[in-house]
């Protein structure tokens, strides 16, 4: 093939072939196809034949896949630019074309053909050409598309090349074929609690039943006090109470006291660091048990004017509660503090050992109620 085949279809025509690789598309229709075309056909230089306009007639039969069949009759007629003397040429050729993917309405192809040329200048020459090409269908209907391709013919004979580009319509008679998709395969869920068997170590979980990722059932716990809600009587608890098996609170029913050794600053309510361990184990206590209420009682010896020792008394009992409150979080309402100075000493202040005693904290822990009800 000479030079012009190279330059105006062999590149594009390489790259477009070398994409039918990678088009993997699907393409449905299929039937009879009927095309028309007119255009304009372009001789080799070497023959000095004028361009000239040509008509086409197809007939063919589009496959349900990317392929189709055509056989097609080409004429057009022209006359030698020196001599002036007439010529008509026809084609009788046998096309392969191939579709790419739609773009909407929009569907290239590639043609590819063989079949049988006369030239007919008063005595006519027969002789075999081979075509090839790309073109556009563009669909106005499923059946219905406006046609352009642009082809070149080579003359296997003389090794002449020409070109041709056309215009027309194209018919299918035919519909599409639905596509058939694959259903996707649901993973088999034997006590439907959404977790496929293959993934469910507890397959027969009751139906409704909260299910983990393992599709075992959740045991389900609101308040975090041990006990599921589907037995919690007292579903509202708080963190770290202590409750009973129908997950209520466990209520004391008697008052408790507790003896606290806490020390403060000579002649001072400021509570040493020392003791705050002391006050930490009476606000667990409370919170474990939040029915629970306190009054904090403060005590002095004799010693000193006896109005100072209940001002000091009082101001240490205060020290403790607000303690209880800020840094424990305690709620204000379960807390009271009371002072008693030096009125109820446990032992008689006559020695150092027995005033050390009568210098106390004591926490008195009572519960108002007996049970609680949700």
């Amino acid at each position: 093939m000479n030079t012009l085949f190279k330059r105006s279809l062999g590149f594009p025509l390489l790259c477009a072939i070398a994409s039918v690789g990678i088009a993997q598309a699907q393409d449905t229709q299929s039937g009879f196809t009927a095309s028309g075309m007119l255009g304009h056909f372009e001789f080799d230089n070497q023959l000095e034949l004028d361009g000239s306009p040509f008509g086409s007639i197809g007939l063919g039969y589009k496959f349900a896949s990317p392929w189709a069949l055509e056989l097609t009759y080409l004429k057009t007629s022209t006359e030698f630019r020196n001599s002036g003397a007439d010529l008509d040429l026809e084609q009788l050729r046998m096309d392969v074309l191939y579709h790419f993917p739609r773009q909407g309405r929009a569907q290239p192809y590639l043609v590819a053909g063989a079949g049988n040329q006369t030239l007919d200048t008063g005595e006519d020459w027969e002789n075999s050409l081979v075509n090839m090409g790309f073109g556009l269908n563009y669909f106005v209907t499923e059946g219905l598309s406006i046609r352009a391709d642009m082809r070149l013919f080579n003359d296997i004979d003389y090794e002449d090349t020409h070109y041709g580009l056309g215009l027309g319509l194209r018919y299918l008679f035919g519909t599409a074929q639905p596509v058939s998709t694959p259903k996707a395969v649901k993973p088999r869920d034997s006590d439907n609690d959404g977790v496929p068997d293959s993934a469910d170590q507890c397959p027969n979980t009751p139906p409704n039943t909260p299910v983990d990722e393992k599709g075992c059932k959740v045991v389900l716990d609101e308040d975090g006090d041990g006990v599921p809600d589907s037995n919690d009587a007292c579903p509202d608890t708080s963190r770290g109470a202590v409750v009973d098996a129908q997950g209520c609170y466990v209520v004391i029913t008697e008052t408790k006291e507790m003896t606290m050794r806490i020390e403060f600053g000579n002649n001072s309510a400021e509570i040493n660091p020392n003791s705050v361990g002391e006050i930490k184990e009476l606000a667990d206590f409370m919170t474990q048990y939040p029915l629970t209420e306190v009054v904090i009682e403060g005590h002095t010896d004799d010693r000193g004017a006896e109005s100072y020792n209940q001002q000091l008394s009082e101001k240490r009992a205060a020290s403790v509660a607000r303690m209880l409150i800020q840094q424990f979080d305690i709620d204000s309402s379960r807390v009271r503090s009371v002072g008693y100075g030096e009125s109820r000493p446990m032992v008689e202040n006559n020695s150092e050992d027995n005033r050390a005693a009568n210098r106390r904290v004591t926490a008195k822990v009572s519960a108002q109620v007996k049970t609680i009800q949700k």
